[in-house]
């Protein structure tokens, strides 16, 4: 009996250990909110800690417990008590709160991600119509009883923490008046819209659908669109006469040759120089390796006397070389592509042999300039032998009443079963017919309208060489003596 005493009375005086243990923990927590926030009202002056009676913590302005005779807070209420400064730390200390109400504040600073750590059983959180910033903390999501969490009326910034969906208890919610971006969890779309306004970078129900474009938004690219449009006419127009206009008045001298030129544009030319040891890649093994530096002196650092003919694509310059035989040097000025992909490209372009295309022999890359070497062909194009010295296609002559470009008139006269038409008439009529007919099909494939229907380099080779093989054509290389040490003694000039 005396042993079973004993036990009792030790059980309660543990209890009363836990208790006041307790009790001194709301006591901290209460004294660290009061001293930790600025009160200009002076709300909380009557938080007097030194009195020793009953649950008098219970009587504290703001301040709720289960009942008198249990001194624990439940409850910790402060509207609209113009408090300023940052959550205190001390609520970790109110471990049984419930209920947390600082609304109507000037609080400001992020909200603690801690905060369901210190206060396990909070029911209610309102943190509305304060300065909070940064984003709502994902780790609220562990506030388990949470029936109703109000975080209106602040800075906060972000996107709503898709594991809200989780809290199942959960029947008031509001982020109204934030800066809050992105799309609302599907789980909380059943709140009134009002829950989520103010907040312009939101979408998902119950407002508009995301990707969807508000009627400001719509206006501001409207207007943009317009303004860019303009301004895009206008550069277009710059380019068009600085290229012909100005071009043609300055009598091609400003910028298409090199040191023979009368223009400014000769940075190229120095940066070609600064490399004159780079080694030029020819496809054939050549007995003479041929570098930068060879080229320059070929082309007389690519004068302006020395230009072949200029496209839109580039400039392409003469190149004689010391043995009497020539190159036809191309400077591009129209590549994006990177050194690798070039790299890739010119070895694919390198393999295509035909009798009607002039072989590309060889390329060098200098940084950004990209240089292509081809055969030189004396008796100039196709184009200038059937019809002298000239300047291009007119479409305008193509048919009559017919507008648009090349492209499009090709497309006409193949929808209409008249493919034949687009062939210069010079050339119809003596054996080859069928073979150019397959090369303008390979041609036309090339500028379909949609790009992802155009067919890849190699595959062009492909078309080209198997047309080649047909007819009966050799792919061999045309050489030079210099070069490669020979001569084709089947091509004729």
């Amino acid at each position: 009996m005396m042993k079973k005493n004993n036990l009792i009375s030790f059980s309660l005086l543990l209890s009363l250990f836990a208790f006041s243990f307790a009790i001194e923990d709301d006591v901290t927590c209460l004294e660290g909110v009061k001293n930790s926030l600025t009160d200009p009202l002076g709300r909380l002056t009557s938080w007097d800690f030194n009195n020793n009676s009953v649950a008098y913590i219970c009587k504290l302005n703001g301040v709720s417990c289960w009942n008198e005779k249990e001194n624990r807070i439940i409850s910790l209420q402060l509207p609209l008590f113009q408090l300023s400064g940052k959550l205190p730390e001390s609520l970790k200390y109110c471990h049984s709160l419930t209920t947390l109400d600082l609304s109507n504040n000037d609080l400001s600073g992020p909200i603690p991600p801690e905060i369901c750590n210190w206060l396990p059983y909070v029911v209610t959180l309102d943190l509305s119509g304060n300065k909070f910033s940064g984003p709502i903390p994902p780790e609220i999501v562990n506030c388990k009883f949470l029936n109703s969490l109000i975080l209106s009326g602040n800075k906060l910034t972000g996107s709503i923490p898709y594991g809200f969906g989780r809290l199942d208890r959960l029947k008031r919610f509001s982020v109204a008046s934030n800066d809050l971006t992105g799309s609302i969890p599907e789980e909380l779309g059943f709140f009134p819209k009002d829950a989520f306004d103010g907040n312009e970078g939101l979408c998902g129900k119950p407002l508009g659908k995301c990707g969807g474009l508000s009627s400001k938004s719509l206006g501001i690219i409207i207007v943009a669109g317009v303004i860019g449009a303009g301004g895009s006419l206008i550069l277009g127009f710059l380019i068009w006469w600085w290229l012909f206009i100005r071009g043609k008045s300055g009598g091609g001298s400003g910028g298409v040759g090199g040191s023979g030129g009368k223009g400014d544009d000769s940075s190229w030319i120095g940066l070609l120089r600064s490399h004159k040891l780079v080694q030029v890649t020819l496809f054939q093994k050549p007995i003479v390796k041929i570098k930068l530096a060879d080229i320059l002196a070929a082309t007389n650092s690519f004068d302006f006397e020395n230009v072949v003919i200029s496209t839109r694509t580039g400039v392409s310059y003469q190149a004689d070389l010391p043995d009497g035989s020539s190159l036809a040097i191309k400077r591009l000025n129209t590549c994006k592509l990177g050194e690798k992909q070039f790299r890739g490209e010119m070895n694919r372009l390198g393999q295509l042999r035909h009798p009607n295309l002039v072989p590309l022999l060889g390329f060098c890359v200098v940084e950004v300039e990209k240089l292509l070497v081809y055969k030189h062909m004396p008796n100039g194009t196709l184009f200038s032998q059937l019809h002298g010295s000239g300047f291009g296609f007119d479409v305008s002559n193509a048919e009559e009443g017919f507008k648009g470009n090349l492209v499009d008139w090709v497309n006409q006269l193949a929808s209409i079963g008249r493919s034949t038409d687009a062939i210069d008439k010079a050339l119809v009529g003596k054996g080859h017919d069928d073979e150019i007919m397959q090369f303008l099909k390979v041609a036309w494939s090339c500028v379909v309208s949609r790009p992802r229907d155009r067919p890849t380099m190699y595959q062009i080779y492909e078309s080209l060489k198997g047309m080649a093989e047909k007819h009966g054509f050799s792919d061999k290389y045309d050489e030079f003596p210099l070069i490669f040490g020979k001569q084709d003694p089947d091509y004729k000039e």
